[in-house]
């Protein structure tokens, strides 16, 4: 086989591979999820599944069910301004959201409430989210976390979870 032959083949390979890898990525979070405030270190919190192209949450200690939706780099930005991380580390993250948007104290003083964003522009009350290691080391609050991945809610702030088998 001939250099440029080997290269095509290669090439092909690669175009190939690359719908399994999106896939993949689509499917980032669909599973079981827990955290390190439970009593057994492998107990189910969330269940998140897939539904065509949206997602629902399930909590499992009460069956409760939420309908969610991905966030895109708009609603990422307004979750990272929030929190006042460097906004450069949230175009790497990938997450997930659910509930009504914690009012602001904007929100609480206006006499109208606000309009609801389009899906993916506004993060709700809670956030789920896969943050790359080299991401995650820049962000204070996430660097000592050994799981790519966290919740936050109001109640509870920012914890680190991990997928479950």
């Amino acid at each position: 086989m001939t250099r440029r032959a080997a290269r095509g083949t290669l090439a092909t390979l690669l175009l190939l591979a690359l719908p399994c890898v999106a896939a993949q990525d689509a499917d980032r979070f669909a599973g079981r999820y827990g955290h390190g405030a439970t009593a057994l270190e492998d107990d189910t919190v969330w269940i998140v599944e897939r539904r065509q192209e949206a997602w629902q949450v399930r909590l499992a200690a009460n069956g409760e069910v939420a309908d969610a939706h991905r966030l895109n780099a708009k609603g990422r930005a307004g979750f990272w301004d929030r929190m006042t991380w460097p906004a450069a580390t949230a175009s790497e993250a990938d997450c997930l959201t659910w509930g009504e948007k914690p009012a602001s104290l904007a929100d609480f003083l206006d006499d109208s409430p606000p309009s609801p964003a389009p899906a993916g522009d506004d993060y709700g009350n809670a956030v789920l989210c896969h943050v790359p290691a080299a991401h995650r080391a820049q962000i204070d609050w996430l660097s000592t976390n050994g799981s790519d991945w966290f919740y936050y809610d109001p109640m509870f702030g920012v914890m680190e979870v991990h997928p479950l088998p």
